[in-house]
């Protein structure tokens, strides 16, 4: 954790982790696209996150400690997050996938469902977003 983390609150810093996260998902194809940007501002805005937040992900990432939400419901839309990044490019790739996976296990999901519940998120994303 840095210096500046022990000003955060817990919410704030489990926010910057999912940023972290997410900018992850973006990057593990090689490639970081516009839509994929796009769909990363979106949450920094609906998390009240900043372009100095999003600097520190990508200068510092590992100074950002993994900090999983408390909640079943925020754990759960911090990974439907990262499967909408992971599909809005057009191109759902193996790297991404390994990521969601590995992540879904660190936020508390049990091994065993992960390949489903990732199914089911893409099976609702392409029907509420006509992917």
């Amino acid at each position: 954790m840095s210096f500046i983390d022990l000003f955060k609150s817990r919410e704030s810093r489990e926010k910057l982790s999912h940023l972290k996260n997410l900018m992850a998902v973006a990057f593990a194809d090689g490639k970081l696209e516009d839509n994929e940007m796009a769909a990363i501002a979106t949450v920094m805005a609906r998390d009240g996150l900043t372009e100095s937040d999003l600097k520190r992900c990508i200068e510092k990432p590992e100074g950002i400690k993994f900090l999983p939400p408390k909640t079943d419901s925020q754990r759960v839309a911090y990974l439907k997050d990262m499967v909408l990044l992971m599909m809005c490019d057009g191109d759902i790739d193996n790297r991404e996938i390994a990521l969601c996976k590995v992540t879904a296990i660190a936020l508390g999901f049990k091994h065993e469902v992960i390949d489903a519940i990732i199914r089911d998120i893409i099976t609702d994303i392409k029907r509420n977003h006509n992917f």
